[in-house]
């Protein structure tokens, strides 16, 4: 008889999340009230959520992303200093174009010189950071009318910010689970030189989701600008691996081939309720740390478990005289 419930590794997830959820909310009854976790326990994460989207992406083909706080960074402090000189208009057209340019930046070098993700995008993260900081002269860029907007401004009870996150996480979602996109990412993340050989245009493949990357790291700029008022180029120095995090604990693979979209979105609420819950309930930042990292590898081995499991689902089993089939375990 056929199990009604299949066990995977984002309902593990889904029962870590439920489980830190309740017990917080027993603690502290507070965590429970709905301004608490609309403004505080998902507005705050909304922008590592967000990068985390095309991350994945990027780690299920096998690359990473080292720069992309520092990609944030310095679209926003360039489209600050753009709005100063030119308006909204070339503030918006900067912001964006500095987050593509980012992008496409790593994605060639990686695709085109064949250096690794992890060096080039590590090299590119200092090479952000430089440029931040010698463009602003080490000084403050603060927000401006656009930004404020998406960083502040609340639309049917929820702030923008959330209702962009949930319409990008369902375009991610199809992009990667639906259609050609998805599958060539995998292969990729498998096996690059049997996926070329295939016909597939790697390059280009990682070309594009680099820059992607890029773009939603000038989309989450806009946000960030907007909620924090003012931005000093260092703000996107522990950015990056938080955003790997997150993607890491959703389950996908850092050697590539495997994740899904919704165990990053899973990665995302686990980690914004214990960023929120923590803090409500007065834990000291350093014990906060230690149990994220508790609750990351408890994941990690959670993932591997399934894994291994998924690996032995089915067994050839061999009768002699009879012909060779498969049966679950």
């Amino acid at each position: 008889m056929k199990k009604i419930m299949k066990f995977s590794f984002n309902k593990a997830l889904f029962l870590i999340w439920l489980v830190i959820f309740i017990g917080i909310s027993i603690k502290s009854p507070s965590f429970l009230t709905a301004p608490y976790i609309i403004n505080v326990m998902l507005r705050n994460i909304v922008e590592i959520g967000m990068v985390a989207l095309p991350m994945t992406l990027i780690i299920i083909t096998g690359g990473i992303d080292l720069s992309v706080g520092n990609t944030m960074i310095l679209s926003a402090m360039l489209g600050g200093i753009a709005y100063t000189k030119w308006g909204t208009i070339a503030a918006v057209l900067a912001t964006v174009l500095t987050g593509a340019a980012c992008g496409l930046l790593n994605g060639v070098i990686i695709a085109k010189a064949k250096i690794s993700a992890m060096v080039t995008t590590l090299a590119t993260m200092y090479l952000f950071l430089g440029l931040a900081r010698g463009i602003s002269k080490g000084d403050s860029v603060y927000s401006y009318g656009f930004a404020e907007a998406l960083g502040n401004t609340s639309l049917a009870g929820l702030p923008i910010q959330i209702w962009i996150y949930i319409l990008l996480a369902v375009i991610f979602t199809l992009l990667l689970g639906k259609g050609l996109f998805g599958r060539k990412l995998y292969s990729i993340g498998l096996n690059v030189n049997a996926t070329r050989y295939s016909g597939v245009n790697t390059d280009r493949m990682l070309i594009i989701i680099y820059t992607l990357c890029g773009i939603i790291c000038a989309l989450a700029a806009f946000i960030f600008l907007g909620r924090f008022t003012s931005v000093k180029y260092d703000a996107g120095t522990s950015f990056n691996l938080k955003v790997i995090t997150i993607v890491v604990l959703g389950g996908t693979s850092i050697m590539g081939g495997v994740g899904d979209m919704k165990g990053t979105i899973l990665g995302t609420l686990i980690i914004a309720t214990l960023n929120s819950g923590l803090t409500v309930m007065n834990i000291p930042i350093d014990v906060q740390t230690i149990v994220q990292g508790v609750v990351l590898i408890i994941a990690l081995i959670a993932c591997a478990v399934v894994t291994e499991r998924s690996k032995k689902k089915r067994i050839i089993k061999v009768d002699t005289g009879h012909p060779v089939k498969a049966e679950s375990v």
